[in-house]
């Protein structure tokens, strides 16, 4: 509503001469092409996906960036176990996560790496009570770093009690441990006149090495003459000429 209200007063500031509420014959109707309140999902007048807590947990019980993850528009997205200090980068359609913003309550999030993209790791999961998707190009309204979309988290900000959420898990093979702990608390003050909310979160995940499974520390060279006779294949136990 407030994006709203600021268009319509700069429509009336531009019009000459000033008239009288209701007085004006030349303005009929304001359109307001860009928004970023959305009332109506199907009027959206970009593709939106909403997702609720509920929702992402049915889809991974474990959390909801390993659900995100899971959905086609975001293959080309960082897992934990790549090089990103165990977080979580989210990359709309694979055209960079650069170019992919990530808002929290429909604010700009303080980057968690220096090429200006968000952990989601970083963020009060806990209190996520879901996340708007915006999967085609938004830049017109959010700037040149939502070209492939936005991700929105809202955070319920009615939350009362305690919330715990902690599970883990370990490979077949005796490794990769994994671990993570989740809590959340919230309470209402001056009898509901104010209200605070705090999350904490902890979680590791151990690195799994190529030679720690079968297979994974052989050497495969690609071999071969180039030609359509003898093109290059991939040799098992090879190793390439010094």
């Amino acid at each position: 509503k407030t994006s709203v209200s600021v268009i319509a007063l700069l429509a009336g500031l531009s019009t000459s001469p000033a008239w009288a509420q209701g007085a004006s014959p030349g303005t009929e109707t304001v359109v307001v092409t860009g928004s970023r309140v959305i009332s109506n999902i199907a009027n959206s007048p970009t593709p939106l996906t909403t997702l609720s807590s509920a929702d992402l947990a049915q889809m991974t019980p474990t959390s909801v960036a390993d659900a995100l993850i899971k959905m086609p528009v975001f293959s080309g997205s960082s897992f934990p176990r790549q090089a990103y200090q165990n977080l979580t980068i989210l990359n709309l359609r694979n055209f960079g996560a650069n170019r992919t913003l990530v808002l929290m309550d429909g604010h700009r999030v303080t980057p968690s790496l220096q090429d200006g993209t968000v952990g989601i790791e970083t963020l009060p999961m806990t209190l996520m009570t879901r996340t708007d998707v915006v999967t085609g190009g938004a830049s017109a309204v959010y700037g040149s770093d939502a070209v492939t979309g936005v991700v929105n988290f809202i955070l319920d900000k009615a939350f009362t009690g305690v919330k715990v959420d902690a599970n883990g898990g370990i490979s077949t093979y005796g490794d990769g441990v994994s671990f993570k702990i989740d809590l959340a608390a919230g309470t209402s003050l001056f009898g509901g006149r104010g209200h605070v909310e705090v999350a904490v979160s902890s979680r590791k995940r151990d690195m799994v090495y190529d030679n720690a499974r079968p297979y994974g520390w052989q050497p495969w060279v690609q071999t071969g003459q180039g030609t359509t006779a003898n093109p290059y294949v991939d040799t098992e136990f090879a190793q390439r000429p010094t």
